[in-house]
């Protein structure tokens, strides 16, 4: 997800082998589950690390079932969202933590379409032998659709929308204004604006099921319904700092985001906290991993949810409630953006790419211009 373009779309798929291991200013309500009736939340006291305090926490949004398929059904209008969490230690770089602020209590809204309430895995890899990766027919998508910007980015599956997502928008946000969609592929190769003039960039599903976003216009982590389409600003500063310009995410299966904050699109605007990688935790409390010298970018996480590899910043060991333990060796992918398969490869083509499809084995591939197509893998993958 760089800002600079690449010249062309690779013709080949790297396979490096690793260890198993818009956007708007007004938040939409979050949807949810039945929640429990909360009132505010309590202050959040200092932490060890850097972290910001958390709002109040909702009522989790019904989603998608665990593997790819057809739709799931529509989960239960959800009731009051639970009161804030106390603001939380955040991981990584040392400094004293804010105190939190209290939480507000979360609004009521339908769910999402999905058929298993709460945070879970949107995608569970298949047990036994996977055999070795192997790349079948390439297919171009959009074919006959006019895409309006010149760059492509961060797809996603969602199972529950039996379609791929991207983001067209203008590289280098000129003046940090600059328009941008989110295009919407279904599995016939059919493309479709489907939110128009957001600037998004990274996309990934939430653990419930819904889109989240990489928002540099608004400089955001934004969850759209997939249903409703509206939006709810999840982040956007922190320290009292704003972000500069969020790249691409990632989401833990408990609902963790991992996200990248370089400043390749902010386009004139004021700097905000400085490049880095943060977390959101499940009760939108953001840490700071690390700081980066240079230019975080494409970020992903292991099959087993027990690594996070982050382009230009390095690789995490994580815990079982995915908080970054210590920085491994490693040495992260050599990449824009990249897509995990379930055998742990880590896959290099186009600007970035993402598995998805009914069965996990179709890879959609973005690029520059109107070079976005969809790959036949032997091996599937990680939406």
């Amino acid at each position: 997800m760089k800002a600079t373009p690449r010249p062309s779309v690779p013709a080949t798929i790297a396979f490096i082998g690793c260890a198993l291991a818009a956007c708007t200013s007004t938040p939409a309500r979050p949807t949810g589950g039945a929640g429990s009736g909360g009132g505010a939340g309590a202050a959040g006291t200092g932490g060890a690390g850097l972290s910001a305090g958390a709002g109040g926490t909702v009522g989790n949004a019904g989603s998608t079932g665990g593997g790819l398929g057809a739709a799931g059904s529509t989960g239960a209008a959800g009731s009051i969202g639970a009161a804030g969490s106390i603001g939380a230690a955040g991981s990584a770089d040392a400094g004293a933590g804010t105190t939190g602020a209290a939480g507000s209590v979360g609004d009521a809204d339908a769910s999402t379409a999905g058929d298993a309430p709460g945070p879970h895995k949107q995608f569970s890899c298949p047990a036994g032998a996977l055999g070795t990766q192997s790349t079948g027919a390439s297919t171009p998508v959009c074919v006959g659709f006019q895409l309006a910007y010149d760059w492509n980015e961060g797809p996603t599956w969602i199972a529950s929308q039996n379609a791929f997502f991207f983001s067209n928008f203008v590289v280098q946000n000129p003046g940090g204004a600059a328009g941008g969609d989110i295009i919407k592929v279904g599995v016939d190769g059919h493309c479709e604006v489907w939110l128009h003039d957001v600037g998004t960039n990274g996309l990934a599903v939430s653990a419930t099921g819904n889109l989240m976003a990489a928002c540099h216009k608004t400089r955001s982590i934004t969850e759209f319904n997939v249903v409703t389409k509206a939006a709810r600003i999840v982040a956007n500063m922190f320290m009292g700092q704003s972000f500069d310009s969020p790249n691409d995410l990632v989401v833990l299966s408990n609902g963790t985001i991992y996200f990248t904050n370089p400043d390749y699109e902010l386009g004139g605007r004021p700097p905000g906290f400085g490049t880095a990688v943060f977390r959101i935790d499940p009760a939108g409390v953001v840490s700071l991993i690390t700081r980066v010298a240079g230019e975080p970018n494409g970020v992903d996480l292991s099959p087993d949810e027990k690594k996070l590899y982050v382009v230009s910043a390095g690789v995490w060991n994580l815990d079982g409630n995915g908080v970054p333990t210590t920085k491994t060796n490693e040495s992260p992918p050599s990449a824009d953006g990249f897509a995990v398969d379930c055998a742990g490869n880590i896959i290099i083509q186009g600007t970035n790419s993402a598995f998805g499809g009914p069965d996990g084995k179709t890879l959609l591939v973005a690029g520059p211009g109107t070079a976005i197509k969809t790959i036949r893998m032997s091996v599937p993958g990680l939406p």
